[in-house]
């Protein structure tokens, strides 16, 4: 399944694979919407996959945001693993 982004209410959801292929996709989709917003939820419970390249895509997207004093946010099942990335990269 390819990678959907779409949203709902104040969260972005993804759905599908978020893999290698399309990390590119959701780096430049979520660093458009750091530069016009101050908070972004990022929400990853209809993600099937997640994989390394992305995690770092993700990270990125962290940075950025901080950087630029905003919020981003990634709630949703397999946030732990996430969590747990991050905190090993620190």
């Amino acid at each position: 399944m390819s990678l959907k982004i779409s949203r709902k209410k104040s969260s972005y959801h993804v759905k599908g694979k978020v893999v290698t292929s399309n990390a590119s996709k959701l780096l430049n989709y979520f660093t458009k919407k750091i530069n016009k917003k101050n908070r972004i939820i990022l929400n990853i419970d209809e993600a099937i996959e997640i994989d390394k390249q992305s995690l770092y895509a993700i990270e990125k997207l962290l940075n950025l945001a901080s950087t630029k004093e905003k919020q981003f946010y990634v709630v949703g099942g397999g946030c732990k693993e996430i969590y747990d990335h991050f905190q090993q990269a620190s």
